[in-house]
């Protein structure tokens, strides 16, 4: 795989000179593997889709994160230092016309929602260019699943060290938790458009 360079929206320039984040805090591993007293959600059957069924018999009793916080979060060993950076509904805009005009490989960028599939169904996509993956799969460990497997589960292929995720959710708390589990995963590059779909379609 080559490697890319790419240029964060002119919006954001002011942002890079944040410190990059430092390695996750095994509190929080430990913590999610008791999800049973810290943490409730319903894991859906399967993920929306004819040919992308998954088997929930591995998420079942653990993958219950639906309620994960920032608090949360800073409760099992994170601190402001290794906050994401949270990006504007502007910038948000930028990237996503980014990735429509020149795809991942050339804007560098992959956009997920961790919304649910039911809540996407009822707003629609911010665009066609995002992904769908829940919360509770990425905190069951999606972002360090095989490349193949990745993309034969979820739909869409697994991003890359290199390549910088946007996540998104309903109102920024889901994807401020998602953040931080791709930190754990190994990600360096991540960004976080806070307003999620309550500001985006409103």
């Amino acid at each position: 795989m080559r490697t890319r360079l790419f240029q964060y929206p002119s919006c954001l320039l002011a942002l890079i000179s944040l410190p990059r984040a430092k390695p996750a805090s095994s509190k929080l591993a430990l913590a999610l593997c008791d999800s049973s007293r810290v943490f409730r959600h319903t894991i859906p059957t399967r993920l929306h889709g004819t040919h992308h069924s998954v088997s929930v018999s591995s998420f079942q009793g653990r993958a219950r994160y639906h309620g994960i916080t920032i608090r949360n979060m800073n409760s099992f060993g994170f601190d402001d230092e290794e906050s994401v950076p949270r990006i504007p509904r502007e910038a948000m805009e930028e990237i996503i016309e980014d990735v429509a005009n020149g795809g991942r490989e050339d804007s560098g960028y992959v956009i997920i929602d961790v919304r649910g599939h039911d809540e996407v169904a009822h707003t629609g996509k911010l665009n066609d260019v995002v992904h769908t993956l829940p919360l509770p799969y990425i905190a069951e460990g999606a972002l360090s699943m095989d490349e193949d497997d990745f993309e034969e589960q979820f739909g869409f292929a697994k991003p890359s060290l290199d390549e910088t995720i946007v996540f998104t959710c309903k109102a920024g708390i889901r994807s401020a938790s998602a953040a931080k589990l791709a930190q754990m995963a190994g990600y360096t590059d991540i960004l976080d458009y806070a307003g999620g779909s309550n500001e985006w379609f409103s």
